[in-house]
């Protein structure tokens, strides 16, 4: 008997986790990601997110968008030194945005991932934790 209520617990388990996995909406968070793209990064990455030339990286058409470690590090904690961007190198320091939710910061990335002709993977907020803690080779920290 107790073997029945361990298979009907563990499969209310993964049905919760499918219904989540099919409930979560990219293209909201991509919206609520671009208010806060607006409100944080568009000062320096701009609108288009094409950057400043041999100062701030382009997120448009960025050929590093695929390592979400460093891209959760670089937004929560900022980033600076060295990093080089579609074969351009970029020495600088990037303030990060700690007082964001994990919410925030996927939504960010979302948009980031999924604008100016970047197709990303949708990035859920229990994603960012495990990101932030990652060990992410030559990151520094601002």
């Amino acid at each position: 008997m107790a073997t029945k209520h361990l298979i009907a617990l563990f499969s209310l388990l993964l049905a919760s986790q499918i219904s989540f996995s099919q409930s979560f909406d990219l293209q909201a968070s991509i919206s609520k990601g671009k208010s806060i793209y607006s409100a944080n990064c568009v000062a320096c990455h701009m609108a288009n997110g094409e950057g400043i030339a041999s100062v701030f990286p382009p997120l448009a058409g960025a050929d590093n968008l695929d390592d979400t470690n460093r891209m959760v590090k670089a937004i929560m904690l900022g980033e600076r030194g060295k990093i080089t961007v579609n074969g351009v190198n970029y020495n600088g320091e990037m303030t990060g945005f700690n007082n964001l939710s994990d919410e925030e910061v996927a939504d960010l990335l979302n948009y980031i991932k999924n604008s100016w002709g970047n197709k990303g993977e949708a990035i859920l907020p229990k994603d960012i934790q495990p990101a932030l803690k990652a060990d992410v080779p030559d990151f520094q920290a601002y």
